[in-house]
């Protein structure tokens, strides 16, 4: 029989919370889990999304053990792992993050230039309390964090928490190598070998083969080199904007021609470059 696991979600108010959970559900096969429970400092904020997720668990898994609490004690205690994505400010500082550098000419993005610096100072220190909970209520427990800016926040965690079971991770990059795959006619990233160095918006493929050990970088930078991360045929529910942040990442690839960079147009100063999808000034749902 194989063991059942028992999950925190710390960030438990966030509207990206069921899209985790329904992820989980959806690998139960490889990851049997006994327990879901979601933490968050803001219990009117979390009630609401915690009880849309437990509809959703009495209806697909109902013998999993579900709960919600803003007790640090009661959510971290008996856990296996821990699943950290959380906002510190919420989107109204997302907001100034973002507009407060535009009024000064340079780039508006929550993960990098002023604005990301920011968001990342204020993200430390609750990522930290995050780690010191699991430690302290469940040592054995490892830590995935995704909250942004995850190259900050990365470097943070090794500084301060050297010894601790955190792995940093995003979700870009595979996104993008699922539009590679596109790109050179595969139907899965999951064709192809990549070896890949970076975090989250700041990141370069210096090795992208298939199965059978074919070099596929050629293909793929002459693609970006032309039309960006655009695949050849739309992918369907993609909005428009993330195709034109995408199509930009052409200019960026003389940056390190030599490599394939990830998604780099909200980040560099590149001529002619005139910003990201998000300054528009329309922000993702919360």
């Amino acid at each position: 029989m194989k063991k059942k696991f028992s999950v925190v979600v710390a960030g438990g108010g966030s509207t990206f919370t069921p899209g985790i959970v329904l992820m989980l559900l959806a690998n139960l096969e490889r990851f049997p889990l006994r327990s879901i429970k979601f933490y968050d400092n803001d219990g009117a904020r979390q009630e609401i999304v915690a009880e849309a997720c437990k509809v959703i668990l009495k209806e697909q898994a109902p013998d999993i053990e579900f709960g919600y609490t803003t007790d640090p004690k009661t959510a971290f205690s008996d856990v296996d792992f821990v699943m950290a994505h959380i906002r510190v400010g919420k989107y109204p500082m997302r907001e100034k993050d973002e507009k407060i550098p535009l009024r000064h000419g340079v780039v508006g993005q929550e993960t990098c230039g002023p604005g990301g610096i920011a968001y990342g100072m204020r993200s430390i220190g609750g990522v930290l309390e995050i780690v010191d909970y699991m430690e302290k209520y469940s040592p054995d427990a490892w830590m995935l964090n995704y909250s942004n800016p995850a190259a900050i926040v990365a470097e943070a965690t090794r500084r301060l928490r050297p010894h601790s079971r955190i792995l940093n991770i995003c979700d870009m990059p595979i996104g993008i190598e699922g539009r590679m795959a596109q790109i050179v006619g595969l139907k899965s990233r999951k064709e192809m070998q990549v070896r890949y160095y970076g975090l989250n918006h700041f990141g370069w493929w210096t090795s992208i083969e298939d199965l059978k050990g074919n070099d596929l970088m050629p293909k793929i930078r002459e693609h970006v080199a032309k039309h960006g991360y655009v695949p050849p045929t739309a992918e369907p529910g993609v909005e428009a904007s993330w195709n034109d942040t995408f199509a930009k990442s052409e200019r960026c690839l003389g940056v390190r021609s030599v490599y394939v960079p990830e998604h780099l147009p909200e980040i560099l100063p590149v001529p002619g470059l005139r910003g990201c999808a998000f300054q528009s000034g329309t922000y993702p749902r919360q």
